[in-house]
């Protein structure tokens, strides 16, 4: 696979494996769970509006701009917030541990999202690989 492409696709399964992780959570609604927050108010926080732009729709901005884009600086961009989103990914499934009634669902979930992100930097590193090498 041409190593845009398969960056694209890591990218996509990311967003892909952010909103089953969000999913998951409201799953528990068919089962008659209450997944209702204590201190809800039927507003959407801010702090929400930020995981939405930094896990769902900037990776898909980072998807149709590394099939159009193409100078070193971007690709070394894309190379370190790789890297950050891999930091991000590891502490919200290391995170996941602390809950007291640990999900395996979860857990699995995000594990797999990891191992994606930790390949999203090799490809990543790949193409930063390639271009010094010139």
């Amino acid at each position: 696979m041409e190593n845009q492409n398969k960056l694209a696709f890591l990218w996509l399964l990311t967003v892909i494996g952010m909103i089953l992780h969000f999913n998951y959570h409201i799953g528990g609604i068919f089962y008659g769970i209450d997944v209702v927050r204590p201190d809800a108010d039927g507003k959407e926080t801010t702090g929400v509006l930020i995981i939405r732009n930094v896990f769902y729709h900037l990776p898909m901005l980072f998807i149709v701009a590394i099939l159009y884009l193409k100078s070193k600086w971007f690709k070394w961009k894309m190379f370190i917030l790789s890297c950050v989103y891999a930091l991000a990914h590891a502490a919200h499934l290391f995170g996941e541990f602390r809950h007291e009634a640990i999900n395996p669902s979860q857990v699995s979930l995000l594990s797999v999202v990891f191992v994606i992100a930790v390949l999203l930097v090799i490809e990543h590193l790949k193409v930063v690989r390639s271009i010094t090498a010139k």
